[in-house]
C-alpha cells in the first residue's frame, strides 16, 4: 500500500516537472527578440541563456524550435561560424506557418551567402525577401529584412536603393536599437552618394546608438566616420578619433570593426606623413587580418607599406609590398566583379522570370477566352483569330525585351562603366582566346600595359570628376590609334593593358609611343582646370615572354616600372636578362 503511495506520488512529481520544463523552454517573440538584442550588447550572457535552452528533454512545437534554431544560427554568425550558421538557418527559411520567421531566416541566410561570397545564391532570396516585408506585421522581423537589403545593395553600388530600405526603419523605427542599427547601412550609403550632410548625419547617428548603449554599431559608425575625414583630408581629426577609441578594450572582441578603425587610422598617419605610425599599424593590420587577398584593409595596407619604402630608399622591400598589394589588389577586383555580376545574372533570371509569369497569364487568358468562344457560333471564329494574334504579339515583344535585357545585363557585366573598354574580368577572357589563337597559328602577339603617372595627385588636388574626366579622354585618345581586334581593358584604377594580336613587338613599342605622345598632347582645360597628363609604358612580346597572358603581363610591368623608374612619361621594351658568362 505505501509502496503504490509512494509510486503514484513520484509519477505526479514527474508529471508536474514536466509541464514545468514544458513552460521553461517556451520562446516567445518577446523572448526571441530580447534575446538577439542582447547578443549585440553582452554575447556571452546571450550565449549562456541559449543555452539554457537546448531541448535536451523536452519536445519543442514547431514553431518553437524555429525560434532556437534561429538564435543558434545567430550565435554562430556572431562567432563567424557560417557553415553552422547556414545549418541552423536555411531549414527554418521552409517554414510556412509564420512568415515573420520565414523572414528572419532568408534574411539571415542572405546576410550569410553575401559575407561568404556565394553571391548567386544570396541575390537569389532578394524577391522573396522584398515580398515578404510587404505581408509580416513583426515590425522587428520585417526592419531585419529592410536591413539586409540595404546592406546588399550597398555591397553592389546600389547608394539610392540601399539609403531608401534603410532611412525607412531609420524615419519610423521600432525602438531607439533598431533605429541605430539601420544607422550604419544609411550613413554608408550616404557616403556613396556623396551627400553634402554626412557629418551631420554621422553625429546623429552616434547620438541615437549611445542612447542605446550600442557599443558595437558605434563603433561601426565611427569608422565611417574617420573614413569621410580621411578622404575630405581631415587627417588631425581621424586620428583624434582613433586614439580616443584605444582605451576601449571591449572592442578587441570584434576583430573586424577594429580592423576598419586601423586601417583608416593608417591612411590618416600617411596623410601627415607619420610614416612610423602608419607602418606599425598597417603591419598589425596584415598581420590580423583573416581573409588577406580579399581584404580592402589590407591592400591599402600593402599599398602604404609600399610607398613608406619607397620613401626610406629600399627598394627591394617596395617592390615586394607593391607585388603583394597587386595581388590583393587583382582579387579584390575579381571578387567584386563577381559579385556584381552575380547580382546583374539574378536580376536578368527575375525579369525573364516575370516575363515568362506574365506571358502564362496572357495564356491563362487567352485559353479562357477560347474556352467561351467555341460555347458560341461560327460567327464569333473571327475574334479568335484577332486574340491569337494579340497574344502572339505580346510574346514577340516580351521575348524581345528579354532577349535585350540579357543583353544589356552581360554588357553591364564585361565592360567597365567609366570608360566603355574591357573591365578586367572581360579583358581576360578576350586576351587569353586570342594569344591561344596567335600561338595555334603561329602568329606573334604583344602586350602594352600602361599607367597615368601621378593619378592619385589629380584626384586629392582636383577631385574625383577630375579624375574620371583624365581616365575617359585618355581611353579615348588611345582607342584611335588601336584596331578593331585589338583588345583594350581597364585592369586597375588607372592601369590599362592592350593585347594586339598578329603584332610585332617593335610595332606595339610605335604604337606605345604614339599613345604616350598622344597623351601627353591632351589639353587638360576642357575639364575646367588645367594640369599635365603623361603615362608610362611598357612592352612586351610573345618572342621574348611567350603567349600566356600572365607572364606578357608581368613582363610588360616590369618594362613599365623601368620606365618609370628612368623619370615616367616614357615607352620600355621588356629585354630579358643576359646569361652570365
Amino acid at each position: 500500500m505505501i509502496k503504490n503511495t509512494v509510486s503514484k506520488i513520484s509519477v505526479l512529481l514527474s508529471v508536474i516537472l514536466s509541464l514545468c520544463s514544458l513552460q521553461a523552454f517556451a520562446i516567445s517573440v518577446e523572448d526571441f527578440n530580447t534575446l538577439n538584442e542582447l547578443r549585440l550588447k553582452d554575447f556571452a550572457a546571450f550565449r549562456s541563456r541559449v543555452q539554457s535552452l537546448e531541448p535536451a528533454t523536452v519536445d519543442y512545437s514547431k514553431k518553437t524550435h524555429n525560434y532556437y534554431s534561429l538564435l543558434k544560427a545567430y550565435e554562430a554568425v556572431t562567432q563567424a561560424d557560417y557553415t553552422n550558421a547556414l545549418k541552423f538557418a536555411l531549414p527554418v527559411t521552409n517554414y510556412t506557418e509564420d512568415q515573420a520567421v520565414g523572414l528572419r531566416a532568408k534574411s539571415l541566410v542572405a546576410n550569410v551567402l553575401i559575407i561568404s561570397r556565394d553571391y548567386a545564391k544570396a541575390f537569389s532570396y532578394l524577391e522573396e525577401i522584398k515580398s515578404l516585408i510587404h505581408k509580416v506585421a513583426d515590425k522587428r522581423a520585417r526592419n531585419h529584412g529592410l536591413n539586409v537589403l540595404s546592406l546588399v545593395y550597398n555591397r553592389v553600388d546600389h547608394y539610392e536603393l540601399a539609403y531608401s530600405y534603410s532611412n525607412i526603419i531609420y524615419e519610423d523605427p521600432g525602438s531607439t536599437t533598431e533605429k541605430c542599427h539601420s544607422s550604419f547601412n544609411r550613413i554608408e550609403a550616404l557616403i556613396g552618394l556623396n551627400n553634402d550632410h554626412i557629418e551631420s548625419e554621422i553625429r546623429n547617428s552616434l547620438a541615437v546608438c549611445e542612447e542605446a548603449n550600442e557599443a558595437l554599431f558605434s563603433w561601426l559608425i565611427t569608422s565611417l566616420h574617420m573614413e569621410f575625414l580621411v578622404k575630405s583630408g581631415k587627417f588631425q581629426q581621424a586620428i583624434a578619433i582613433y586614439e580616443g577609441t584605444l582605451d576601449q578594450p571591449q572592442l578587441n572582441d570584434y576583430a573586424t570593426v577594429k580592423t576598419r578603425i586601423y586601417h583608416q587610422a593608417t591612411l590618416a598617419y600617411f596623410g601627415i606623413a607619420d610614416f612610423t605610425a602608419a607602418e606599425t599599424l598597417a603591419k598589425k593590420i596584415i598581420q590580423e587580418s583573416r581573409d588577406v587577398l580579399l581584404s580592402m584593409p589590407v591592400q591599402s595596407s600593402y599599398y602604404s607599406l609600399y610607398h613608406i619604402y619607397k620613401n626610406k630608399g629600399q627598394p627591394r622591400q617596395a617592390l615586394n609590398y607593391f607585388e603583394l598589394y597587386n595581388e590583393a589588389q587583382s582579387a579584390y577586383q575579381n571578387d567584386r566583379a563577381d559579385r556584381l555580376l552575380a547580382y546583374n545574372l539574378a536580376q536578368g533570371e527575375i525579369e525573364v522570370k516575370n516575363q515568362r509569369i506574365a506571358l502564362l497569364d496572357k495564356d491563362n487568358e487567352v485559353l479562357s477566352l477560347q474556352r467561351d468562344l467555341y460555347e458560341q457560333e461560327a460567327k464569333q471564329n473571327r475574334l479568335v483569330v484577332l486574340i491569337l494574334a494579340f497574344v502572339l504579339v505580346i510574346a514577340t515583344t516580351l521575348a524581345y525585351r528579354g532577349m535585350t535585357g540579357r543583353k544589356r545585363f552581360k554588357k553591364i557585366a564585361e565592360y567597365d562603366q567609366l570608360t566603355g573598354i574591357s573591365n578586367r574580368y572581360h579583358f581576360n577572357n578576350q586576351a587569353k582566346i586570342a594569344l591561344d589563337y596567335c600561338e595555334n597559328n603561329a602568329k606573334p602577339a604583344a602586350v602594352i600595359l600602361f599607367d597615368l603617372d601621378y593619378f592619385k595627385n589629380i584626384n586629392d588636388m582636383h577631385g574625383h570628376a577630375t579624375g574620371d574626366w583624365a581616365l575617359q579622354r585618355v581611353v579615348k585618345t588611345c582607342r584611335n590609334f588601336m584596331r578593331n581586334n585589338d583588345i583594350f581593358g581597364r585592369i586597375g584604377g588607372e592601369e590599362f593593358a592592350v593585347v594586339l594580336p598578329g603584332c610585332q613587338l617593335d610595332k606595339a613599342v610605335l604604337l606605345a609611343e604614339i599613345c604616350r605622345d598622344a597623351i601627353a598632347a591632351i589639353d587638360s582645360s576642357d575639364s575646367g582646370i588645367k594640369f599635365p597628363l603623361s603615362a608610362s609604358f611598357g612592352v612586351s612580346g610573345s618572342d621574348t615572354s611567350g603567349y600566356q597572358l600572365k607572364q606578357l603581363l608581368a613582363d610588360a610591368d616590369h618594362a613599365m616600372y623601368r620606365a618609370k623608374e628612368a623619370g615616367r612619361d616614357q615607352v620600355a621594351q621588356y629585354r630579358p636578362a643576359s646569361p652570365a658568362v
